[in-house]
């Protein structure tokens, strides 16, 4: 009796330190999983690893961009890039003023030491910052000097590329921008011969430990055309001379010569009559592609100034900017107020509609299969290929294929065309998808009252893969901004994409992996429209 007492008492023993170590581990676990928050350390945004920048960043991408100046406002940072509300524009000319003018006087030029500021020149500053970083939110994070940190490693954004150092080797970096004549803050341009001089034999894509800096300072920009003129406007058009249309626009050039085919005006389009007529008419913007809005990717932007205070602004970006990647579109509808500053301001409807984005990859000399079909199609949960010509064949339900960016933009169906053409060009392509893919997908969709809102269509040739995008759903009311996030945070945009789908559909499949961040080359038709005071106004956005 006695021993089975002692028995009970040291099994219960044995249940309690076991569910009191496994208790122990658990919270151990869980503390380990904890990602710490940011604080402020010289001024910079800190983050004691990157998983902690992942979260937080990722958490703001989430909420409006009021929350996020707000964030910023509580940790009592001033952002690179302000977002500008009704009631802080007075303050932040005052604080870019204050910014420029302390910069001006710390530079060797005496003749930039007596240059005035003036508030016409803060507007054209926040324009050109806006196009540095295109994701507005990990601009923000960015403080008035373009650093964040990351453990001891500091990271400056300049107009040349990114300088990273640690935080006891920040005054060697100082230095180093000093002596080379490279300007410390983006407000004050970085002179032209000395930023081409210096960025001439850098090597770019990757972060690379500078020569002469006793292994200190390291250097990154995104691999882009920067051959001189690069930087300049592009005035991209379809020969149209419309516009006197609905639109009721005054902004925007419209020029002969280059850009764009339009699509078929008989090809059905997924959108109300009326918008269509109104996109038919939009002027084609002239284009702005300023060099510090170049030097980590691409930067777009054109605008519709309908009024001498208001505007609709539309801008495609795709940047590497190390520690994160952003590609997108957007639309705003902005005001100016009292102060001059261009800031938000709800439309009555705003509408984003992208007729293409174009991604074009080189590969080795090599072609799909000859059994992947020359046609397919995933839609509606099921894929169709062509079985000749004329004749498709409903192989029944299958995965479509996905992208990086299938997560942000979700596709109502993905095309996919084999040809052993090569060298396409934008118009080629066009014609192959209004022609051909888009009246076939939606002879599949007949009878089932859907309408396709976002395709992805692929095409590949001898030496070339294209990857397409389209989106025709965006019209919302009472909205100030729209934005389509091809949006990847800070994982990789490489991906390999299998020909045929691999689905299981007993299909011989070539595959290739690409990175939307270095394609061969990239091109964008898009339209942005805002409805204000009855009256519809907006522009094209034409670039490549």
């Amino acid at each position: 009796m006695k021993n089975s007492k002692l028995l009970k008492i040291a099994v219960f023993s044995l249940l309690t330190v076991t569910f009191s170590c496994r208790e122990e581990l658990e919270t151990s676990a869980d503390k380990a999983h904890v990602i710490e928050q940011p604080s402020v350390k010289n001024g910079r945004l800190y983050f004691p690893n990157k998983e902690s920048l992942t979260a937080t960043y990722q958490d703001l991408k989430k909420k409006d961009l009021g929350t996020v100046q707000h964030f910023m406002d509580a940790k009592g940072i001033e952002s690179l890039v302000p977002i500008i509300t009704e009631k802080n524009e007075t303050e932040v000319i005052s604080e870019l003023k204050s910014r420029k003018i302390e910069s001006l006087q710390k530079t060797s030029s005496m003749l930039m030491r007596g240059e005035s500021v003036s508030d016409e020149d803060i507007y054209d500053d926040i324009d050109d910052l806006e196009e540095v970083v295109g994701d507005e939110v990990y601009a923000s994070m960015l403080n008035g000097s373009a650093e964040i940190q990351i453990a001891d490693q500091i990271y400056k954004y300049t107009d040349v590329g990114l300088f990273v150092t640690t935080e006891q080797n920040y005054s060697r970096l100082q230095n180093y921008l000093e002596v080379r004549r490279i300007s410390p803050d983006l407000l004050i341009p970085t002179e032209a011969s000395v930023r081409e001089s210096f960025m001439t034999d850098k090597p770019s894509g990757d972060l690379v430990t500078l020569p002469n800096t006793d292994n200190r300072i390291s250097y990154f920009a995104s691999p882009v055309d920067r051959r001189s003129g690069s930087g300049g406007g592009f005035r991209g058009g379809d020969g149209s001379s419309g516009g006197s249309g609905s639109s009721g626009s005054t902004g925007g050039t419209r020029t002969g010569g280059g850009g764009f085919r339009n699509p078929p005006t008989t090809t059905p389009q997924p959108q109300e009559p009326s918008i269509a007529s109104i996109v038919q008419n939009l002027p084609i913007g002239e284009v702005r592609k300023p060099w510090l809005g170049n030097v980590f990717g691409k930067t777009w932007t054109t605008y519709d100034k309908y009024e001498s205070k208001r505007r609709v602004k539309v801008k495609f970006y795709s940047q590497n900017l190390y520690l994160v990647y952003a590609v997108g579109c957007k639309v705003k509808h902005q005001y100016k107020g009292w102060t001059g500053l261009w800031r938000k301001e709800n439309a009555e409807k705003l509408g984003i509609g992208i007729n293409s984005i174009s991604w074009k990859f080189s590969h080795s000399l090599t072609y799909a299969s000859d059994n992947t079909p020359r046609e397919v199609y995933w839609l509606d949960g099921k894929m169709y290929k062509a079985a000749n010509n004329t004749d498709y064949i409903n192989v029944g339900p299958a995965t479509m294929p996905t992208f990086p960016f299938s997560k942000n933009a979700t596709v109502d169906a993905v095309i996919q065309f084999t040809t052993n053409l090569s060298g396409l060009s934008e118009e080629q392509l066009s014609k192959l998808f209004w022609e051909a893919a888009w009246k076939q997908a939606n002879k599949f969709m007949e009878g089932q009252n859907k309408k396709l809102n976002r395709v992805a269509f692929v095409v590949d040739s001898y030496e070339q893969t294209y990857i397409q995008y389209y989106d025709f759903s965006q019209i919302e009311d009472n909205q100030d901004v729209i934005e389509r996030i091809f949006n990847w945070g800070v994982a990789t945009p490489q991906f390999t994409y299998t020909f045929g789908g691999g689905t299981g559909t007993g299909i011989a499949v070539t595959s290739y992996k690409f990175d939307f961040l270095q394609p061969t080359a990239v091109a964008v038709s898009m339209y942005g429209i805002a409805k204000k005071n009855g009256a519809w106004h907006g522009v094209k956005l034409n670039a490549q």
